[in-house]
């Protein structure tokens, strides 16, 4: 199994170091991950390594995320798209290690994370460097106006709708409990679906 492990190699780099930095760092989480798995560590052990990858996933996103914002990257929404479904994974996963109640398969787990990050910095990341590099002419200078900061980064055409929103919620009216309610209850079946996902993905059969 240990031959299988993912492991860092020049194809990968994208000779933009703060990036080339952070996916070795990934690829060594991922290791790490799978090593404790395992070898059968401890708990408490697995669980600093789960932390560990989400925390470097999540730091590593935020500053690609802006690269590509500060660029005009044409594709920066749906680029991020991809990186908030493999958060979500790395939620379920650390979720599933919580509970205890499946087992996690260290070879499918390392099989889903090498492929995923390999898909991901070969085809996803290659798309955006000519824009970091200044090599393309389709920059839209648009892209860092229509991003705005709440707790995410959140699209020029989801901006109205997400201070609505939040205009809503925070209101006395009953309704707006309501609506709390409605999303509770819709953000419940997303997690659902979203953990059965991971199940299939990182649990043993």
């Amino acid at each position: 199994m240990k031959q299988s492990l993912p492991t860092w190699s020049e194809k990968y780099e994208t000779g933009i170091k703060a990036i080339d930095r952070d996916h070795k760092a990934l690829f060594e989480e991922i290791n790490n991950l799978t090593i404790a798995l395992l070898e059968r560590e401890s708990a408490a052990h697995v669980g600093q390594a789960i932390d560990c990858l989400e925390a470097y996933v999540r730091e590593h996103f935020e500053r690609e995320e802006n690269f590509m914002i500060q660029a005009g990257y044409p594709k920066t929404e749906a680029h991020m798209r991809t990186h908030r479904a493999m958060q979500g994974k790395v939620r379920c996963l650390r979720e599933i290690h919580r509970t205890g109640k499946e087992a996690i398969d260290p070879a499918k787990l390392a099989k889903f994370l090498s492929e995923w990050l390999s898909e991901h910095i070969l085809k996803t990341d290659m798309d955006y460097l000519p824009y970091l590099r200044g090599e393309r002419d389709d920059r839209d200078p648009a892209v860092a106006e229509n991003f705005h900061e709440v707790s995410l980064n959140v699209p020029e055409s989801k901006l109205d709708v997400v201070e609505r929103f939040l205009g809503v919620v925070m209101s006395d009216n009953l309704l707006a409990q309501e609506l709390s309610t409605l999303v509770e209850a819709f953000e419940k079946k997303l997690d659902a679906q979203e953990m059965d996902e991971a199940r299939r993905i990182f649990c043993a059969d």
